[in-house]
């Protein structure tokens, strides 16, 4: 008798899952040429393996890893003409996205360690507080934020490590108020500014008063904001002054997310900061979704409820903390 053929997805999740492990051995250190040449017979066995490589990868980066198993440029690019189409994830590909987690998860789970030792307050995942400074100044710290307060007679100084904060500055002239991060320094007297940072861009959104922003790299020259609008400090200098919608970008304060036709990757993105789990989308297609609304930060399971009820999309709840998009 003649054995059942694997459906579609059943040969889609076992070739994640091989691709996984690929990724997996590639990496390790006595990987020599032996075990490359048996991963390029591998490749080319199935049009579909290089699909599920690049979706390996695609997801030990999301987790922050470096993306690079090895891979031989010459045999993938050969291969990208005759890739099959994209699969749909099956329930088999739990054990493949386990090992990937099993990679990337003790540094993913170890950001922000360093900077919460040198910190004086700590807003964890999830969670939003308020502190008053002994001048009567007032911080509100978003999700997954981290900052330090130094007061002294000449000066007021808060260095913020990680996150999000909305400040509100009691005025002061004799003592000018700093907000310093890794990209340079905002400088105010009195007034009422979000500071958020992105990877290695600090962007500054000004309510009321006036602030001037300093890059690191560009000590000499500076950018004075007024309110409405919004700057920004990078590795290289100073960014583009912009006008911006105080209610979005403040909208957190309020337990609210607003998008208007933006991408759902940038939703999901903005959605992780807020739970301690992870929501990865491993499709591109999925992933530029355009998406317009207000979102609770506080219940990302009725936001997930909303985008598939919405979207079309699909979500695999693998683990407590970790759903796949599709």
């Amino acid at each position: 008798m003649t054995a059942p053929r694997p459906s579609p997805a059943t040969r889609a999740d076992a070739a994640f899952e091989a691709a996984s492990l690929w990724h997996a051995r590639l990496r390790e250190p006595d990987a020599d040429a032996q075990t490359h040449a048996a991963f390029q017979g591998w490749l080319a066995d199935d049009p579909t393996h290089f699909e599920a490589y690049e979706q390996a990868e695609r997801l030990w980066a999301s987790m922050g890893g470096a993306p690079g198993g090895w891979r031989d440029e010459a045999a993938i690019s050969a291969l990208v003409e005759s890739a099959g189409p994209r699969r749909r994830l099956g329930p088999g590909i739990v054990a493949g996205l386990l090992l990937c987690l099993s990679l990337a998860g003790a540094e993913w789970m170890r950001r922000g360690g360093l900077e919460n030792l040198r910190a004086d307050y700590i807003a964890a995942v999830g969670e939003q507080r308020t502190i008053r400074l002994d001048d009567g100044s007032v911080v509100e710290l978003n999700t997954d934020t981290a900052l330090a307060v130094d007061l002294d007679p000449a000066q007021r100084r808060v260095r913020l490590f990680r996150g999000e904060a909305f400040f509100q500055v009691v005025p002061d002239p004799q003592r000018p108020f700093v907000v310093s991060t890794g990209e340079g320094e905002v400088r105010v007297t009195g007034t009422s500014f979000n500071v958020r940072l992105r990877e290695d861009v600090t962007e500054v959104s000004l309510l009321q008063g006036a602030v001037s922003l300093a890059a690191a790299a560009r000590p000499e020259a500076s950018l004075r904001l007024s309110p409405g609008e919004e700057g920004s400090l990078t590795s290289s200098g100073l960014g583009e002054v912009r006008p911006f919608e105080a209610e979005t970008a403040t909208a957190w304060r309020r337990g609210q997310m607003v998008f208007f036709r933006a991408p759902l990757g940038a939703l999901i993105e903005e959605l992780n900061r807020y739970q301690r789990g992870r929501i990865l989308i491993l499709s591109e297609r999925v992933r530029a979704l355009p998406v317009t609304g207000v979102f609770d930060t506080r219940d990302p399971a009725s936001v997930i409820d909303m985008i598939e009820a919405t979207l079309g999309v699909s979500s695999l709840r693998l683990t407590n903390a970790l759903i796949v998009l599709r």
